[in-house]
């Protein structure tokens, strides 16, 4: 169905996350029902003793007591109550590691995941055809196949156990009270642990289906792969338009050209301006670097205000190469710019003088 939509890449990491943020997880009912089941067959062979004692001293207790008929109904209160406290005494142990079986099942499958997204009013939820598809789907009708085949392998594995111990329930009565506890128990434990290793077979075999299934169903067309790049990166042109506010940010304003004591070109490529005003700066200072188009800005900027220009190509690639717009000239560089300012301020000083 995916390569019929168009749909034939796996689904990206940004995919899997908002259907992790929707409840949208792979996990398999059956392998967090035989984790319980397992759980269940072991604690059921390690806590029988337990059980079988405490039932005992209960029952004994309860027997020791006595109870008159004749007045019984005035008692059916009492003895329910400690029916029901005798029974969760008894019950507890397995409860407790029924809830944590299931926690650690779910853990293990989805990891901690907390989402009330399932729960938001939809009016998909209510749509009847899509109620249809859910109860005559391919997968629902493929879940009914499966849970009936389940159905059918533990009953005929129950029966299987059974009429191979058909002998031993037989002859069960001469054995003695004494040994027909741990007789049925022993049969239990049998079939229990077969059960398990069945269904936690089939388990780990529906994890890994449903994994599959949910990574199908998220798969992607490459437009949406497209659009769901531009959404992250944004769209190219607005990207253009970030990556030249920041080459402006990085190499400085042409107005900041205005400021300049000297602007440096290679003469057609590059144009870099530079201040230098014993008042503010201790050393030389890049006001503001340009190339091509921007270069020309700034050399028609420049000779608006009369700012000397003087043409040095290693000295004006070293810097644009090398400086950004605020960075003080590097120290390698001071010798060429004490020279190039020596010749500005000699030209300043023979105009003065023709004034």
């Amino acid at each position: 169905m995916a390569e019929k939509d168009g749909k034939t890449e796996k689904p990206t990491p940004k995919k899997l996350r908002d259907a992790r943020k929707k409840g949208q997880v792979p996990k398999s009912q059956d392998l967090s029902s035989a984790l319980s089941f397992v759980t269940f067959a072991l604690a059921f062979t390690a806590l029988t003793t337990y059980v079988l004692q405490r039932a005992f001293v209960i029952l004994q207790n309860m027997l020791r007591g006595g109870f008159k008929i004749q007045n019984i109904e005035n008692e059916l209160g009492s003895i329910g109550t400690q029916a029901m406290g005798f029974f969760f005494l008894l019950a507890a142990p397995f409860l407790i590691i029924a809830f944590l079986s299931a926690l650690i099942g779910n853990l293990a499958q989805v990891g901690f995941l907390f989402t009330g997204e399932p729960l938001k009013p939809s009016l998909k939820k209510i749509n009847p055809i899509s109620g249809f598809k859910n109860i005559f789907g391919k997968k629902a009708v493929f879940g009914l196949f499966k849970n009936l085949a389940k159905l059918a392998i533990v009953v005929g594995f129950t029966l299987y156990i059974l009429w191979d111990s058909a002998l031993m329930i037989m002859n069960a009565g001469s054995v003695g009270t004494e040994h027909i506890f741990p007789l049925m128990i022993g049969l239990v434990t049998k079939l229990a642990f077969g059960l398990a290793v069945f269904l936690a077979i089939l388990g780990v075999g529906d994890f890994i289906f449903q994994r599959y299934t949910h990574k199908k169903e998220l798969m992607m067309s490459m437009q949406e792969i497209k659009d769901e790049y531009k959404e992250m990166e944004g769209d190219p042109q607005m990207k253009s338009q970030r990556k030249a506010r920041y080459r402006e940010i990085m190499n400085g304003k042409v107005s900041d050209v205005d400021q300049a004591t000297v602007v440096i070109t290679n003469p057609t490529h590059f144009a870099i301006a530079i201040r230098y005003d014993q008042t503010i700066d201790e050393v030389p200072v890049v006001l503001a670097k340009g190339q091509d188009h921007l270069a020309q800005r700034m050399k028609e900027r420049a000779k608006e205000h009369d700012i000397p220009m003087i043409e040095n190509r290693p000295l004006a690639r070293a810097l644009y190469k090398d400086v950004n717009a605020g960075d003080p000239v590097p120290i390698e560089l001071y010798e060429a710019i004490a020279e190039i300012l020596a010749l500005i301020l000699q030209a300043e000083k023979r105009k003065k003088h023709k004034i």
